[in-house]
């Protein structure tokens, strides 16, 4: 048996990805156990044969403070010595360092998922050229990167320098939608709609979708957009309630709260298509979800989003501006036999590269490999 302890705090997209790894991978030849904070109070990950996953109280906080980050790390370190792990497999950046700083301690294979680099979410140019020079030093070292989609490999190799042979790749796979439970929110909605998932926020730029919708609402009056995944840790939820106001569209977005999966599919799969303005993504499961239930996607042209589009295919990659998105969100929306079209295209190529399925067997590999 291959033991694994994933080490990060499991929320959002992180919290998605370890879930459905332990549920998916050979049970029989892992055993995965993770370490969580007090925030991850939902997170109830299971094996393969539906035996609950071992949790670990670690606090790791977002903000670099040394006396808490030395904390989180001493008290990693008592949980290594505790649970003897194989492998580490780090989620994140914060986590990524002290449990990438562990691995070397205890001199025990480590794998890093980045899940979109954290110097592309700040605004502060020290900042980001701090986190950048931290993730440079560990090109010396020997954990490796695992990246989750290959535009975010490529930026391993181009931005930090890596040696390609230091820089693996599983990307994010989900499971085939079993079921869906109709949302007592769609009696609410308009019958045409278009759709969006993620929390307000620097890195979903929420605030430049609104200025699309804006720009679009004077050729399409009846315009209407809902934000799936409002509530927990959303940032700028105040500035997007302000700008909504400002444009004067609160007839034409709807802010839902964080729903259950099953419940949240239902709204995708009644709306017309998926839109996203994110400034960067690692390979986002929301548009995994729309793929799988065959829905088009205008997204923008950044890491993550340009691994799940083909231009024309199954939707359209754009800039970050506002009235290209508005444009391209009327030729969708007035074109029903090219949303028909580009609907069967982005179920087939969720069958080709992303159900887990079929690549779950990938990363067992990869674990093996690594022990080799």
């Amino acid at each position: 048996m291959i033991k694994i302890l994933h080490v990060g705090k499991p929320v959002s997209g992180i919290a998605v990805y370890i879930g459905l790894l332990c549920r998916n991978i050979n049970s029989g030849l892992f055993i995965n156990q993770v370490t969580c904070d007090a925030s991850s109070t939902n997170f109830n990950p299971v094996n393969s044969k539906g035996e609950e996953i071992k949790l670990y109280h670690l606090p790791i906080k977002r903000e670099i403070n040394p006396l808490k980050d030395l904390n989180a790390f001493f008290r990693l370190r008592r949980i290594i010595k505790n649970v003897k792990p194989d492998i580490i497999h780090c989620h994140s950046a914060k986590a990524g360092v002290i449990g990438r700083l562990s691995g070397i301690f205890f001199n025990i294979p480590t794998l890093y998922t980045p899940h979109g680099y954290s110097y592309l979410s700040t605004q502060s140019k020290l900042k980001r050229n701090l986190y950048i020079a931290i993730e440079k030093s560990f090109r010396y070292f020997k954990p490796k990167v695992l990246a989750c989609s290959n535009s975010e490999k490529d930026r391993v190799v181009k931005d930090l320098k890596y040696d390609r042979n230091k820089v693996l790749l599983w990307s994010n796979s989900i499971e085939p939608v079993l079921e869906i439970k109709q949302s007592e929110i769609l009696s609410n909605l308009p019958k045409k709609f278009i759709c969006t998932i993620g929390r307000p926020s620097y890195q979903k730029n929420t605030e430049l979708l609104i200025q699309s919708i804006h720009e679009a609402k004077k050729q399409l009056n009846s315009i209407h957009l809902v934000v799936l995944g409002v509530g927990y840790h959303s940032p700028s939820l105040s500035s997007v309630n302000k700008l909504i106001a400002e444009l004067d569209l609160q007839e034409n977005i709807t802010l839902v709260p964080w729903l259950k999966r099953e419940e949240m599919l239902s709204i995708l799969e009644a709306s017309l298509f998926f839109v996203s303005s994110s400034r960067y993504e690692g390979l986002p499961y929301a548009v995994l979800e729309s793929l799988v239930l065959g829905k088009p996607c205008l997204l923008t042209n950044v890491d993550g989003n340009k691994d799940l589009v083909k231009n024309s295919y199954n939707g359209f990659l754009v800039k970050e501006n506002y009235k290209e998105i508005s444009s391209m969100i009327i030729e969708l929306y007035t074109k029903p036999e090219l949303l028909k079209l580009m609907s069967s295209n982005s179920k087939k190529l969720f069958l080709e590269k992303f159900s887990i399925d079929k690549n779950i067997r990938e990363l067992e590999n990869i674990y093996k490999k690594i022990l080799e």
